[in-house]
């Protein structure tokens, strides 16, 4: 899966710089100002669309990982929950030895 990822952005950037090296030519960008006045600046196509490429490709970064912090605060609150269940349960249940194995497919125990 990895490598379909490193082919695909390859794939991106090559496409993008292509673009942009055939769209060599100026253009104007308009931004407004604090007051209704116009401010116009002009700059190459090229750096245009690389600007907003990176642009993108921080703002989709910086969502993914807001995304990571909050499943591994989600998965640390759950690992407290267990943790925390597996002591009552100990507690409760004194005379049984409890062990806890992780999750392993291949062994099933026949019901």
């Amino acid at each position: 899966m990895s490598t379909l990822k490193y082919i695909f952005f390859i794939s991106l950037i090559i496409f993008i710089s292509l673009f942009a090296a055939k769209n060599m030519h100026t253009v104007e960008v308009h931004f407004f100002d604090g007051s209704s006045a116009e401010r116009t600046i002009k700059v190459p196509a090229m750096v245009l669309v690389s600007c907003a490429f990176v642009f993108g490709f921080l703002l989709a970064w910086f969502f993914e990982l807001f995304a990571q912090f909050k499943l591994k605060a989600d998965l640390r609150e759950k690992q407290k929950k267990i943790e925390w269940l597996e002591k009552e349960l100990s507690r409760l249940n004194p005379s049984s030895n409890v062990s806890v194995e992780p999750d392993n497919p291949t062994s099933l125990s026949n019901i």
